[in-house]
Order: C-alpha cells, then sequence, then structure tokens
C-alpha cells in the first residue's frame, strides 16, 4: 500500500531523514521505533504532505512527491500528530465535524462517527464539551477520531500514548488493533515501545534518520541491542 524509495528530508535546517525505503503492506500494523531525534516524527510528516523531501513515496501506486496535503488526505492517508493539535476552545462535536471537511459534498461525510463512537463511547458522552476540558487519554481519542472522519485507508499515528494516564494507555493500543481489524491499515511511531512492538505485525528502527534494523515486530523486540538501546532492558 505504501512504499518509500531512498526517502530523505529536512526539518527546520537539519537532515532528518537519509535514503530512507520502507514498505507497508495492506492491513498491517507496522512500527517505527528509535531514539527521541531518529526522524520518525519527520517521516510521518513526510508521508503526509508537510515536509518537502527528496526521493519518492508511493500510495497505492500514486506518487505522493509532489503532492500537495490536502489531496493526500483525500486519497486517503490520514495522520494524528504529535501533541494531537485539536481546536481546543471547539467542542468534541465539531473537532470530529471538522475531520469530515475533507469529504465535503459528499453524501456519507458523517458516516465514520458511528465507528468513532464505537471504538471511543466516552466521545458520545461529551459532544458538547470544549475538547481543552478533556483529560490527555479522551483527548487522544478525539485526534484519533477525527483522523478517522476522513475515512482514511492508512492511518499514521505519531506517539499515541504521549501525555496519557497509564491506565488509558492499554485502551488507545487496543483500539489501534480494533482498527486495522476493521481494514484501516495502521503506520505507529510509538515512545512505548514494548508496546508498539507487541501490536505491531513488522517493524524499523530509525537512528540519526536511516533505517539500521527491520523485520517482524517479535524479532526486533526480541533483539538484544534494540532491547538495551531502545527498551531499556
Amino acid at each position: 500500500m505504501l512504499r518509500l524509495e531512498n526517502l530523505s528530508a529536512s526539518y527546520r535546517g537539519l537532515k532528518a531523514l537519509q535514503g530512507v525505503s520502507l514498505d507497508v503492506a495492506k492491513g498491517e500494523i507496522v512500527a517505527v521505533v528509535g531514539a527521541n531525534g531518529a526522524g520518525k516524527s519527520t517521516l510521518l510528516k513526510s508521508i503526509a504532505g508537510h515536509v518537502a523531501i527528496e526521493g519518492d513515496i508511493t500510495f497505492d501506486g500514486t506518487s505522493l512527491r509532489r503532492m500537495p496535503a490536502h489531496l493526500i488526505t483525500r486519497l486517503g492517508v490520514g495522520l494524528v500528530p504529535e501533541g494531537r493539535r485539536l481546536f481546543p476552545r471547539l467542542s468534541v462535536e465539531d473537532n470530529l465535524r471538522l475531520g469530515a471537511y475533507a469529504k465535503r459534498g459528499t453524501a456519507d461525510r458523517f458516516r465514520p462517527l458511528d465507528l468513532v463512537f464505537s471504538l471511543f463511547p466516552r466521545l458520545q458522552e461529551r459532544l458538547p464539551q470544549r475538547a481543552e476540558t478533556l483529560s490527555g487519554g479522551e483527548q487522544q481519542m478525539l485526534a484519533i477520531g477525527r483522523a478517522l472522519m476522513t475515512q482514511p485507508r492508512l492511518l499514521m499515528l505519531d506517539e499515541p500514548s504521549q501525555g496519557i494516564m497509564p491506565r488509558l494507555v492499554d485502551d488507545i493500543l487496543a483500539a489501534v488493533q480494533k482498527i486495522r481489524d476493521l481494514g484501516v491499515t495502521v503506520l505507529l511511531v510509538e515512545q512505548r515501545l514494548a508496546e508498539a512492538l507487541e501490536i505491531a505485525d513488522r517493524a524499523y528502527v530509525l537512528q540519526t534518520g536511516r533505517v539500521v534494523m527491520s523485520g517482524p515486530a517479535n524479532v526486533i523486540a526480541a533483539d538484544a541491542s534494540v532491547r538495551r538501546a531502545y527498551l531499556g532492558i
């Protein structure tokens, strides 16, 4: 579904990615792991059209290299950015409905609301509340829900457990698995590396902007060098 070939990108004047090649097949959860500053967020931003790149990115055979971000979203690539980037003073309902803006003009643009509420019942209970009044976990649910309103075929998640109470992290990661089971392919960047590798099918390890290891997630998780460097065990 997704292929990166010799991808390089700079972010804030620094070379963040250097010659990265990566594949994501339909129906997979693929994790991208590595230390802070390895280029993981820049990788997702490059795919979403937020960063100028060298090399090529193809999605279902269509090159994304010179495609503007809003057309990449319409094509079926959804991004949940690091820090969630909600509209804090707008209600939960308005944040969700704004997620459907890319599908404006289509009769079924609000159809994903049922899916969002089935994954995150709390959001339905909090529709009138302003986003800024939600807990960190609820805000992350809202950010994922808003991305699902774009009806993505590929959902990219940047650190979905960041700033969330530990008891809610399992709920978020369980929802990621359910999203995949519903037919949405997932590319996951996650600071909780052990948990990410547990739910992923395959993984790539980034170090200073380069892929230094890739393979089945369980093999990556069992590798002694990865466990020492990134899992702290």
